[in-house]
């Protein structure tokens, strides 16, 4: 790209140096630096961009840009403001990458990668090509990703967004992590549409307490933000925004008024029977999901599609059709009478809801294998604890993703709660030990969920990942029982 194109509408306070005719790339990671690259300077969690710069001339960058003019071999643009920089950077360099997309962001504690998954169903089920950015994976219709990040930066997103267009997308749904929000990476979106699913404590961390964190969720509901709003009224952050908000704002729930809502919910190892009216449309949903919140998530999915005008009857008869969600409330196998779930609930208020539900459809013992993130919020330990201590019959504790902290020292933590709610329990650190320990257990008509994890393939111990599928796990494991047998 011609450089005075890529640099239209930046407010430069100074050159230094010739510009370079062309740009081949732009990026804020030296790493990514190619020949010919523009290479843009900002605070990272690495530290700042300007400690980069030497290595980023050495990988080839044409052009540095920058609020501190720094001297190296390159041109260097100094510039007032590198955040509004980057945003007029990117628009230019891929040409408005949001003009015919509608945008559609996910933001809540839970349900974002389910809400995804339905709401995308839903549009590809009227001839509407998707494109969906998460947890799980980036998607371009079918074809699959791989990311790191719930959200991606900046960079890498609008990245996403030319691609996506380039290849016939019309409707991207996003998770919008608060991680996200706080780290501006979305800046520069307009939303077509925002969705509230909850907020419950996690990542207490990072955001110190839970007003930082409801803060930070609720700033990015404002009209500057998105066109239309969709939330939860059963969630007391949902209700906030649906009180303060100046935008058009559509709700959904169960126990309160909404404007689509859910009535007589009956819960099986099947899935879920419930009658939806939505906007005064009525239908009787036959869902193959599981647990009360994925009614939730359904009822989401569904008032967001109508208001981007999709048909209400194709849309309630996508919820019938919709498959389960690749390790949120997956049903991986039937042994020995009994069930065995995968879930990626990794917060209490996952783990709760997750395991009430379970409790519902479950008419013999039930079964949770559970562990804790290392270096992340360790109140919450104990807490997920007590939670599997109450509900479960029986508590399998081990190991998740320790990262740099002692495992066995994790594990108590988690003890400590279990104990403080007279659980039954056993605590395995070797994940794989404690899945079969739980599998060798599991009778008739029993369920057993490993949960934390979900889709995720890997365990991180000391900063190193190792491969680790909980379902395959299972499913390997429930071979070697029956070889057995």
């Amino acid at each position: 790209m011609r450089t005075d194109v890529l640099l239209k509408g930046v407010a430069i306070a100074k050159i230094y140096g010739e510009l370079p005719e062309e740009i081949n790339f732009v990026t804020d990671n030296s790493a990514k630096v190619v020949i010919g690259s523009l290479f843009i300077c900002r605070k990272g969690n690495n530290g700042k961009g300007e400690d980069y710069i030497a290595e980023s001339v050495k990988n080839g960058a044409a052009l540095i840009m920058g609020e501190t003019a720094e001297e190296c071999s390159a041109c260097f643009i100094e510039v007032k403001d590198v955040r509004s920089a980057i945003i007029a950077v990117l628009n230019n360099f891929y040409d408005y990458p949001q003009n015919g997309l509608d945008i559609i962001g996910i933001v809540g504690t839970n349900g974002k990668t389910s809400t995804c998954h339905i709401l995308s169903g839903i549009f590809s089920h009227s001839g509407i090509k998707t494109g969906r950015i998460g947890t799980i994976g980036n998607y371009i219709g079918d074809e699959k990703l791989q990311t790191n990040l719930t959200t991606p930066g900046i960079f890498e997103l609008y990245e996403l967004m030319d691609k996506m267009r380039s290849s016939g997308v019309k409707v991207l749904i996003m998770e919008v992590s608060a991680h996200a929000i706080a780290q501006k990476r979305t800046e520069g979106i307009y939303f077509d549409a925002l969705i509230f699913t909850n907020c419950t404590e996690d990542h207490l961390d990072y955001f110190s307490d839970m007003e930082t964190y409801l803060a930070v969720k609720r700033s990015i509901f404002y009209h500057d933000f998105a066109k239309y709003f969709i939330v939860n009224t059963d969630d007391e952050l949902g209700r906030t925004i649906y009180r303060e908000t100046d935008s058009d704002i559509f709700t959904y729930g169960i126990d309160n008024p909404a404007d689509v809502f859910a009535m007589d919910v009956k819960e099986s190892a099947d899935g879920l029977k419930y009658v939806l009216n939505a906007m005064d449309y009525v239908a009787e949903i036959d869902s193959k999901l599981i647990g009360s919140f994925n009614v939730y998530n359904s009822l989401a999915a569904v008032t967001c599609a109508v208001i981007m005008g999709i048909d209400i009857k194709n849309a309630a008869e996508t919820l019938c059709e919709t498959e389960p969600i690749e390790g949120r409330m997956e049903l991986v196998a039937k042994y020995n009478g009994g069930y065995v779930f995968v879930d990626y609930a990794h917060t209490p208020d996952g783990l709760e809801k997750m395991l009430v539900s379970l409790k519902k459809i479950c008419l013999g013992k039930l079964i949770c294998v559970f562990g804790c993130g290392g270096n992340r919020e360790k109140e919450k330990r104990r807490i997920m604890g007590k939670i599997a201590g109450k509900i479960a019959d029986f508590t399998v504790i081990t190991d998740d993703n320790p990262r740099y902290e002692l495992p066995e020292v994790i594990r108590r933590e988690i003890e400590y709660g279990v104990i403080a709610e007279y659980g039954d329990y056993v605590n395995i650190g070797d994940r794989y030990s404690a899945i079969r320990y739980a599998l060798e257990k599991i009778g008739e008509n029993d369920i057993a969920v490993i949960a934390g994890k979900g889709a995720e393939t890997y365990q991180e111990i000391n900063g190193v990942k190792h491969d680790f599928s909980d379902k395959e796990t299972i499913i390997q494991i429930i071979g070697e029982l029956r070889g057995n047998a």
